[in-house]
């Protein structure tokens, strides 16, 4: 099982996407995603993918109309339309409204400034049950995507090439989501 990327719509083709990566020094990492259940107490279902992507100057400040903060999310809502093209398994995590980006200066990469997109991995049909295998495979699909396509987990490192992961192993989380999915 291939997973083409489609880029219909975001990207002309895969270089342009690497390039964007490249250029934006684009980083991910994830968080558990909760919710409040109706007696107040707060539960896991499922994750928040975490993608980063820095300014040219790192220690630029968007201000008001900010063209480079407008490209900023416009480039991370491209390649989330990418994976929710290219991943059929990520449908049923569809959220309704648009991620909202935020700008951070985080410790973890250096005090950049950076345009968070915060993108949230969680079953809309079986809404408050806790992730499962499937969702774990998911999340570990689209990383390794990501991965593939040049960002980098945690922080960027220019001396440090990206992992890189087969699409081989992508397929291998994605298969193992769709088996999980299949003994629902």
């Amino acid at each position: 099982m291939a997973i083409p990327l489609i880029l219909d719509g975001a990207f002309p083709n895969e270089e342009a996407l690497r390039a964007m990566v490249a250029a934006r020094r684009l980083c991910f990492d994830h968080d558990p995603f909760y919710v409040m259940d109706g007696q107040g107490r707060m539960i896991q279902i499922g994750f928040q993918l975490n993608l980063y992507a820095a300014f040219q100057d790192s220690r630029h400040l968007p201000l008001g109309n900010d063209a480079e903060h407008r490209d900023l999310v416009q480039e991370l809502m491209k390649l989330c339309r990418v994976f929710f093209q290219s991943l059929d398994l990520l449908k049923p995590c569809n959220y309704p409204e648009r991620p909202a980006p935020r700008v951070l200066y985080s410790p973890e990469r250096g005090g950049r400034a950076e345009v968070c997109l915060q993108v949230p991995i969680f079953d809309r049909e079986r809404f408050g049950a806790k992730p499962d295998r499937r969702l774990t495979e998911l999340l570990a699909t689209a990383e390794c995507l990501l991965l593939h396509i040049g960002a980098r987990a945690g922080k960027w490192d220019d001396d440090r090439a990206a992992a890189s992961r087969t699409p081989r192993a992508c397929e291998d989380h994605a298969a193992a989501a769709q088996a999980a999915e299949d003994q629902d």
